[in-house]
C-alpha cells in the first residue's frame, strides 16, 4: 500500500478509536454557543430564524421582548465562525450590510461588539432581551445556551461547529 492511502487510512480511524481530530465540528470547543439571558424563555431557535435575529430582520423574541445582539470582533474565532456560517459575509461586506440597513431606516445602529467572553455574559445578563455568542469552551456563568434546531454545541450537526472555512 503506498504511505498516503495508509495515512488517510489512519486519520479516518481517529475517530473511531476515540480520538478527536483538530478542527472536529463535534468537538464543543470548536463550537460557539448563543448564550440568552435567563430570564429569555427561549430553548431552542431554528437555524434560519437565528439568521434573522443576527441579521436584525426579527427584532423581537417570541415572549415580545425586544432583541439586542452583541456580536464578537470579526477578526476572533467566534466573529470569524459567525461571518462563516450565519452571516455567509466578510468583515466589510457586513460592514456595509449594517450601513445600508441603518441608512434604510431599518434599524437605529449596528450591533455593538463586546471584546471577550465575560464583556458578553456580562451585557447578557444586564438586559433581557440580549443575545450573544461564546465559544462552548468559555460559556460565562448566569446566562443560558439556546439549542439550534435542538442540537447543543458538540453534537453531531450542530450547525456552529468548526473552524470556518478560509
Amino acid at each position: 500500500m503506498r504511505s498516503s492511502t495508509l495515512l488517510a487510512l489512519a486519520v479516518a480511524a481517529v475517530p473511531l478509536l476515540g480520538g478527536a481530530r483538530v478542527g472536529d465540528p463535534a468537538r464543543p470547543e470548536n463550537a460557539l454557543a448563543l448564550v440568552v439571558n435567563p430570564r429569555n424563555p427561549i430553548t431552542n431557535v431554528g437555524f434560519d430564524e437565528l439568521r434573522a435575529y443576527c441579521r436584525l430582520e426579527r427584532l423581537f423574541w417570541p415572549s415580545k421582548t425586544r432583541t439586542e445582539l452583541f456580536l464578537r470582533p470579526s477578526d476572533s474565532p467566534v466573529g470569524r465562525v459567525l461571518l462563516d456560517r450565519v452571516y455567509r459575509m466578510s468583515h466589510s461586506e457586513l460592514q456595509k450590510f449594517w450601513v445600508a440597513k441603518i441608512f434604510r431606516n431599518e434599524i437605529p445602529a449596528k450591533p455593538a461588539v463586546v471584546p471577550n467572553a465575560r464583556a458578553a455574559g456580562a451585557r447578557v445578563r444586564e438586559i433581557e432581551g440580549a443575545f450573544s455568542f461564546v465559544l462552548a469552551s468559555e460559556i460565562p456563568e448566569g446566562v443560558r445556551v439556546v439549542t439550534i434546531d435542538g442540537k447543543k454545541p458538540g453534537d453531531e450537526g450542530y450547525p456552529l461547529a468548526g473552524e470556518p472555512v478560509p
